[in-house]
């Protein structure tokens, strides 16, 4: 396996320092908070889209992801793939509820539908479990690209963490989304062109099935049985559609709009399962014992990266490496961003300062993105001085709190009889039942006795039927007074009505702005650099590779600022003469 060199260390500076510079080119738009936090209903929704995919993609298909495939072959891949079917679930109901929704944070929605109590209970609990997320996070990757790469592990904390943060600081969801759609950019092509060499490398999708073990492209795995994969697809359903991914739903123009980024991220899982899949279960034929490679507490998630090392190129090694770092960014970059929005609209402004301006609340939102990145980070070094498990009970409480949440979260859009305390009812009841689950060993262990995964399994549908009933029986619990009834309907009507573009949205100094032809001209730098690579020492094989990739990613830039110099005249026929600071309509009661 190759080492990296200095040609690879230069690219992934260069990578990083293109990031940061998208932030600071964003800075500029940012003129109130709607601008920060959902882009001003301005995002486009291939960029929507695109970032939606890297957010729900994260650094765990490298390596955990990898990992699973690696031991478990045919069953794996579908396991990778079943994101993609959870979002499908917001194309076909959830992305317009939440565009209609017409919020600017996940939890404002649960103060529109519910009432204040759950709304600041959830924003409350939503904080914490987050912070450890990103803490763990960054702790992780600093692990595995440390141990794999042979890195220091304090250098590559502090290197992501600053560049997430300085781009996400400045930017706000339009660095985000830009940001994530390059990263993809990098990723895909890499990993496309990884399939062929995996494939050539075994001899062929014949030789990968002749030479792989006994029953690896069976289905379901033992490893991996049907209840398992039915219980990961009901928590992956609760998850993409009440995370940081349903932001790009309510931050796009319309509901068409919305529905075509979930459409958009479930077609990206269900293609572009192969190209994560074939490289590990290659690496599982050409490595059968990837610990004689890597010294890994888990060496399996090695897979991915040591067929990569194995076969790419140097140059191309490093923009892997990159690679895998933006995947990372691009699931933190949306949290910090989504959990800024909570703490400054949600906690700050409704409970201390509800008259706050849009431009006052921008600022608090830039401060609070600041204190998240830097609490993130020294998370990560308290992990690193004290290990993980200092923080294992601290994440499983807090894990206690992501479904019993998103349950009543999401049938809250479709149960209209439901009364105002039926989500803190459900979420009260889930949380219990969760706590068994967690803390009573004697059933953990009695489970566990049964075969893999009975214990997940069980403890998923438990949770997700005693929150779903409980919150269904709630009109028998509670009486709506009239004033609630109302308020409840007036939220409805609003779900009912569609948006209004001419006279919800406000033009921007961003309309002059064409977003694809930016993006290409990215995309052309990054391909322009690529090219170069031909004078990294090498064979020529490795040479033409390089090459190949490069032309690729210059093709793609010269297309995409060719449509945007087209797209360009017609947007600004239309949001040039209405230029002004961007805001959204009202809330009513004046929130």
């Amino acid at each position: 396996m190759k080492a990296l060199n200095g040609y690879d260390y230069l690219v992934i500076c260069i990578y990083m320092t293109i990031l940061v510079g998208v932030g600071f080119y964003f800075l500029r738009y940012m003129k109130a908070a709607a601008d920060y936090f959902k882009a001003a209903n301005r995002l486009t929704w291939w960029v929507a889209g695109l970032s939606s995919f890297m957010s729900a993609f994260s650094v765990w298909m490298f390596t955990g992801g990898a990992g699973i495939v690696y031991r478990e072959g045919l069953t794996g891949a579908v396991a990778l793939g079943l994101p993609g079917l959870a979002i499908f679930t917001g194309y076909l109901v959830f992305a317009r509820l939440w565009r209609r929704s017409r919020v600017t944070t996940l939890m404002e929605y649960l103060e529109h539908r519910f009432n204040l109590p759950t709304h600041q209970i959830a924003s409350w609990s939503y904080v914490p479990v987050y912070l450890l997320y990103s803490g763990t996070a960054l702790f992780s990757l600093g692990i595995f690209i440390s141990t794999a790469f042979n890195l220091d592990i304090i250098l590559v904390i502090w290197v992501s963490g600053i560049v997430i943060l300085a781009y996400t600081l400045l930017g706000g969801l339009w660095a985000v989304s830009v940001n994530d759609t390059i990263q993809f950019l990098i990723l895909f092509p890499v990993c496309l062109l990884l399939v062929p060499l995996s494939l050539v490398a075994v001899g062929g999708i014949d030789g990968l099935v002749q030479a792989s073990p006994a029953g690896y492209f069976s289905f379901p795995s033992r490893g991996l049985p049907w209840h398992y994969l039915v219980a990961y697809l009901v928590i992956l359903i609760h998850g993409q559609n009440t995370n940081p991914v349903a932001q790009r739903y309510f931050s796009v123009r319309n509901e068409a709009q919305a529905r075509k980024v979930a459409l958009l991220c479930t077609s990206l899982f269900a293609f572009g399962v192969v190209f994560w899949a074939v490289p590990p279960m290659a690496a599982r034929v050409l490595y059968p014992d990837l610990g004689k490679i890597l010294d890994l507490p888990n060496t399996d998630e090695g897979a991915f990266v040591v067929i990569a090392m194995h076969l790419l190129p140097h140059g191309l090694m490093g923009l892997m490496i990159a690679a895998m770092f933006a995947a990372a960014m691009s699931s933190l970059d949306s949290v910090y961003n989504a959990m800024a929005g909570i703490i400054s609209k949600d906690i700050y402004q409704r409970a201390f300062n509800r008259s706050m301006s849009e431009e006052r609340l921008l600022r608090v939102g830039q401060a609070v993105t600041l204190a998240i990145g830097l609490l993130v980070i020294g998370l990560s070094m308290l992990m690193v001085e004290y290990g993980r498990g200092v923080f294992s009970v601290m994440m499983k409480i807090s894990s206690l709190t992501i479904t019993p949440l998103a349950t009543p979260m999401l049938l809250g859009f479709l149960y209209r009889r439901a009364p105002a305390w039926s989500c803190l009812l459900s979420f009260t009841c889930s949380v219990a039942v969760a706590a068994v689950f967690a803390f009573h060993l004697p059933l953990v262990s009695y489970l566990q006795s049964l075969g893999p995964w009975v214990d997940f399994s069980v403890s998923t549908f438990s949770i997700v039927f005693v929150g779903a009933a409980t919150f269904l029986v709630s009109p028998y619990v509670f009486r709506a007074g009239a004033a609630e009834r109302q308020r409840i309907r007036e939220f409805f009507s609003k779900l009912d009505t569609p948006v209004d573009e001419a006279k919800e949205i406000r033009a921007a100094e961003i309309d002059r702005t064409s977003i694809a032809g930016f993006i290409g001209k990215i995309s052309m730098l990054l391909g322009g650099l690529i090219v170069l690579f031909i004078f990294i020492p090498g064979s020529v094989k490795e040479r033409l590779i390089n090459v190949l990739q490069g032309f690729l990613l210059l093709g793609f830039g010269f297309w995409m600022y060719f449509i945007g110099k087209r797209t360009r005249t017609a947007d600004l026929s239309t949001a040039l003469p209405n230029v002004g600071p961007s805001t959204s309509p009202p809330d009513k009661g004046g929130r």
